[in-house]
């Protein structure tokens, strides 16, 4: 009686071994599952909202719509103006993007293979800024004495002033992670040291310039604060200004119409991150690994 009793614990213990993998791979899919519907799920319900029209909106609010009314888009394009605000949009975020991976990546590169006197202090310091609130006041007073307002190089250096600092700790991270074998045997080879960085550690580093692209470019296409303080002019205004006035226009008669323009504003962005996901991946794992 013993020996069987202990033939089955044993047998127990062999086929809790074997189910419990597959119990918590089943447990981690439907945890995923369960959070990409809960992400998802709005934007789609966004996107059949703005192809109903008004009276199928009020009556079927979460039903899929009978005929797609493409009707909706023409008007919020045109009363809204997004053709403008998207060319606005776009000459911003990539001008924020160009000048935030040009002056992070240098600034990475310096705190990952240099070391200097209070290196660390100042990493830190950047570091918190990363959580500390925009100073309101004196950023506006010193955007205005600059005549920095209603213009596009003032909302890039603002919204890339903000970017700055988890850019240039994502590039560090990532050139930690680089062998300095490889600046070394080009320094022998009669390169500089901006030489190195131009022509061995650039060229390779393209998973952390993805990522702090998607970073920037998404951070600065739904930038909503500092449009709102700095540009008057309808002709400089951006796409999440836009669709704001839009929607104190018409949103309280036409929600279609808001639903519409706010899934042309989310276009981009979409677009953006499915292009380049594979290197943003890459990039936020790469800086784990230090070489």
């Amino acid at each position: 009686m013993m020996q069987d009793s202990e033939a089955l614990d044993l047998k127990s213990r062999i086929e809790g071994i074997y189910w419990r993998p597959y119990l918590v791979k089943l447990f981690n899919h439907t945890t995923l599952m369960l959070f990409t519907l809960i992400i998802i799920y709005p934007v789609v319900w966004m996107v059949l909202a703005s192809f109903k029209t008004s009276g199928e909106f009020v009556n079927n609010v979460w039903g899929v719509p009978s005929v797609l009314d493409i009707d909706n888009y023409h008007r919020a394009w045109e009363l809204a103006n997004l053709g403008r605000a998207l060319i606005n949009s776009l000459i911003i975020s990539l001008g924020t993007v160009a000048l935030v991976v040009v002056l992070a990546s240098i600034a990475g590169y310096a705190f990952a293979k240099f070391r200097f006197r209070f290196s660390a202090i100042i990493l830190l310091v950047l570091i918190f800024t990363m959580q500390a609130p925009t100073p309101v006041i004196p950023f506006y007073v010193l955007f205005v004495r600059l005549d920095l307002t209603d213009s596009y190089i003032g909302l890039i250096l603002g919204i890339a002033s903000g970017s700055l600092p988890l850019s240039i700790f994502i590039f560090q991270a990532f050139f930690r992670s680089i062998p300095n074998e490889l600046r070394e045997a080009a320094k022998i080879d009669g390169c500089s040291e901006f030489s190195a960085f131009m022509r061995v550690v650039m060229p390779i580093s393209g998973p952390a310039v993805a990522t702090v692209a998607i970073l920037t470019f998404v951070g600065a296409w739904n930038e909503y604060f500092l449009p709102l303080l700095l540009v008057r002019s309808p002709e400089i205004r951006p796409l999440t200004l836009a669709v704001q006035v839009f929607f104190f226009q018409y949103g309280r008669v036409e929600w279609t119409d808001v639903f519409a323009a706010l899934s042309i504003a989310s276009i981009p962005m979409i677009v953006v991150y499915v292009l380049m996901q594979r290197w943003f991946i890459q990039g936020l794992t790469s800086g784990s690994i230090k070489g």
